[in-house]
This record gives structure tokens, C-alpha cells and sequence, in this order.
């Protein structure tokens, strides 16, 4: 299978993914709808599992060094996550200029959390009750990561792509799995 990431900028294939029930039951929140953002700091990246849409990663920046990202991958392409979220962000720090990365998290999202620590972010604070779901006042968990962050993380990836192409050649870490 060929996992890859690419900038995207159709308002009703992103609109069509981050209403997808699946995905939007888990980020909805009281404060705004699941959809496309039209906004001129706000981007998308479309992730493809070989030709297909596996969900897509939003970027707002919020300065020339900071951006922050959303994911919404559909449900199929969990099992790919960790790769596809490695691929856009080896696409994000591409930007010479840039300095951090940081990824909002409800609380309820423990899993979402999780997720953001294995590919290499911290958590760096709570902003409590920031935010409503169904009526009921929920965190939300910063994380962060920095290019030194970014880089300590890709030396791991690489010492265990090594470990395990020693172990069993056919099964390296590449995204064409």
C-alpha cells in the first residue's frame, strides 16, 4: 500500500470527510460544527491510502513560526495513521522558517492524545474547561513539538526502521507497506 500526503484546497471532498459521522462524532464540539474552513490562514493536506482519501490534516497558521494542526482520518486508515501523520509533518517542517508545531486536543480524546505523543509531541499544558461538548465543559490538552522535538523523534523512527529491517527486511517503515 502507498501512503501519501498532498495539499488540498476542495472545500466539499475536506467538507465531505470532516462530516463524515465517524469522524465527526469525535470532533464535533458545542462551539462550532465539523466542516470546511474558509479562512485564509487555514489550510489542508489530503491524506491517500494508494488512491484513496484516508481523511485529511488541517494547518492554521498562527505565525510565520508556529502553525497548528487538526487530524481527521477515516476510519479504514487508523492502521496508517502513525505514517500518514509522519509524512505531513515531514511536509510542515519543510519550511525552513518554522519553529513549532502545536496540536489541540479535547480531553475526551484520549486516544487523539496519544496519538500526537507517538509521532512526537509533548504535552506542554491543559487550558481547562475550554470548551463545551453536549453542553458539558471540557479541557483541552496542548501539545507541542519544536524542530528539535522533530528531529530527536525521526533519529527513534530511524533506529528502529534499522532494528527492524535487520530483524525482517521486508517489513521496514517505509510508507509503501
Amino acid at each position: 500500500m502507498t501512503l501519501s500526503v498532498r495539499p488540498i484546497d476542495d472545500a466539499a471532498v475536506i467538507n465531505a470527510v470532516l462530516t463524515d459521522p465517524w469522524i465527526a462524532e469525535r470532533i464535533r464540539h458545542d462551539g462550532r460544527e465539523p466542516g470546511y474552513i474558509d479562512h485564509p490562514a487555514v489550510s489542508y493536506w489530503a491524506a491517500y491510502a494508494d488512491a484513496s482519501l484516508a481523511g485529511v490534516f488541517m494547518v492554521v497558521r498562527h505565525s510565520t513560526w508556529e502553525v497548528e494542526v487538526h487530524a481527521a482520518l477515516a476510519r479504514f486508515a487508523v492502521k496508517h495513521g502513525r505514517a500518514l501523520g509522519w509524512l505531513f509533518l515531514a511536509e510542515l517542517w519543510r519550511d525552513d522558517e518554522l519553529l513549532r508545531i502545536t496540536a489541540p486536543v479535547l480531553s475526551t480524546l484520549p486516544t487523539a492524545a496519544n496519538y500526537c505523543k507517538r509521532l512526537g509531541f509533548r504535552i506542554e499544558g491543559v487550558k481547562r474547561c475550554a470548551c463545551r461538548q453536549n453542553g458539558v465543559a471540557v479541557n483541552v490538552i496542548y501539545l507541542g513539538m519544536t524542530r528539535v522535538d522533530w528531529r530527536l523523534a525521526a533519529q527513534k523512527i530511524d533506529q528502529l526502521r534499522n532494528t527492524r529491517e535487520h530483524e525482517r527486511p521486508d517489513q521496514g517503515l517505509d510508507c509503501d507497506t
